[in-house]
């Protein structure tokens, strides 16, 4: 009886034991959406977009997860029809939030705009520089 009693016990210990997802695991789910970012980019660059000027929030010289959540903040703006793109699309906003998750940023209006082909460009630069990074 003692002995079962020891068992139960030691099966509880493990299931109730919360899973802690390890840097490295972090590290592989980020290397994940990164990818995701990079393979929606180049689908989006590849279909006709209209003249539309947003805010330089980010450029492949100041690759952070902040200027990613402000990307992520100014193409949420757009509705996928404003973009000549069906929904299915139209996923970067969601995937550059995902990435960005614990990150709080404040999109402010800047005084520099650029095309929106020019900031899905330095989206994709800012992704590869970050894919390239090993993790630790």
């Amino acid at each position: 009886m003692k002995i079962f009693f020891l068992f139960l016990l030691s099966i509880v210990v493990v299931i109730a034991t919360p899973i802690v997802p390890s840097r490295s695991d972090k590290c592989k789910d980020q290397y994940i959406i990164l990818g995701e970012i990079i393979e929606h980019v180049n689908a989006i660059k590849g279909k006709q977009h209209l003249q539309i000027l947003v805010d330089n929030v980010i450029t492949p010289e100041n690759c952070t997860h902040e200027n990613f959540c402000k990307a992520g903040a100014v193409l949420s703006e757009y509705k996928a029809k404003q973009l000549s793109l069906e929904e299915k699309d139209w996923l970067l906003p969601r995937i550059l939030v995902s990435y960005t998750r614990k990150t709080i940023c404040n999109v402010t209006a800047m005084t520099e705009k650029v095309e929106i082909h020019q900031l899905l460009h330095n989206i994709k630069q800012c992704a590869q520089k970050e894919y390239k990074k090993q993790c630790d």
